[in-house]
């Protein structure tokens, strides 16, 4: 009995007919992969970019009996879309995509930032799924992105290493905002275009945002020194509004609390910045007043802001 399943049992005629279809089977596979390079190249369609680069970037091009020898990895199909992403919001021009020599490789920087920095996305190979957003030369995972679950967390811990400490000496403040509000808006078209759930957070100027620093039980002595760095550059730290705390204004209608936000007998330790435009996030405050910086980094390991535990923990 003829059983094409098995090949010993075929004729000469049914053993090259199995070989052309799977010939065909594996080029209609290429096909398929060039409509959806198309799709995410060409598309002026905020869905079908999702779309298409959802489908690439879980895409398995070879076959047994059709293999393409140049291909790009699946994150690089994530570094296209959130170049396409970007171009689809007249921002195109904020980020370059750089291929590598001799080999299928993209890397991109942000226009702003230039050599300083560059970047790509690597492939999250757990149950989470996903992909990182990371710089290169320091390996710091600035985002987590997932395209299936609707998903995208910012990293407090990487924006922090990579842009308040190890670029503050060699870049101008400026163009680190510019560079970081790159990212800022691509998460932003995320959840406005497609409903994603987005935290911002050190990055987020939301007046209600709470920053939840690491230690839940905050020594004194760490509120304390900010009393002596502010009195030592002319601002003045008074006792939180609740007797719980502190705050201090930094002019130009800024304000910023630490307090203990405590829930159900638990304590969280909190900062929080208010501005009229809400405009500020921690990490601009940060970047502009030198003092704050200084106490933030020399108790990082108490004031640290807290990223999404099950992502970066």
């Amino acid at each position: 009995m003829i059983n094409e399943n098995d090949p010993s049992t075929l004729t000469t005629s049914g053993r090259l007919l199995n070989y052309n279809n799977a010939i065909k089977d594996g080029l209609q596979t290429g096909l398929r992969f060039t409509e959806l390079m198309d799709q995410l190249i060409k598309t002026t369609d905020p869905d079908e970019l999702v779309t298409a680069a959802t489908e690439l970037a879980d895409f398995t091009l070879d076959s047994d009996f059709v293999t393409f020898p140049h291909q790009y990895s699946h994150a690089d199909y994530y570094l296209l879309f959130m170049s396409r992403m970007l171009e689809l919001h007249d921002q195109g021009k904020h980020v370059i995509l750089q291929s590598r020599d001799h080999h299928e490789e993209l890397t991109q920087q942000l226009t702003p930032l230039g050599d300083r920095g560059t970047f790509n996305f690597r492939v999250e190979t757990s149950e989470n799924g996903g992909v990182y957003y990371r710089e290169r030369a320091t390996g710091q995972f600035l985002f987590y992105l997932n395209l299936e679950r609707k998903m995208f967390r910012f990293n407090s811990h990487a924006l922090t290493q990579l842009f308040i400490i190890d670029l503050h000496d060699s870049v101008p403040a400026d163009t680190i905002k510019a560079s970081v509000g790159i990212l800022v808006d691509f998460a932003r078209y995320l959840k406005e275009d497609y409903g994603y759930s987005v935290d911002f957070n050190i990055l987020d100027a939301a007046n209600r945002q709470n920053y939840a620093v690491r230690s839940t039980d905050l020594p004194a002595g760490v509120v304390d020194r900010l009393f002596v760095m502010a009195a030592q550059n002319d601002y003045m730290l008074t006792n939180g509004v609740n007797g719980n705390g502190a705050e201090i204004a930094l002019g130009r209608g800024i304000v910023v609390d630490i307090f203990n936000n405590q829930l159900d007998g638990q304590p969280e330790w909190v900062l929080t910045v208010h501005d009229d435009d809400q405009k500020i996030s921690w990490f601009d405050v940060l970047l502009r007043f030198d003092f704050m910086r200084d106490w933030y980094l020399e108790n990082l390991t108490e004031l640290e802001i807290t990223s999404d535990p099950l992502i970066f923990g």
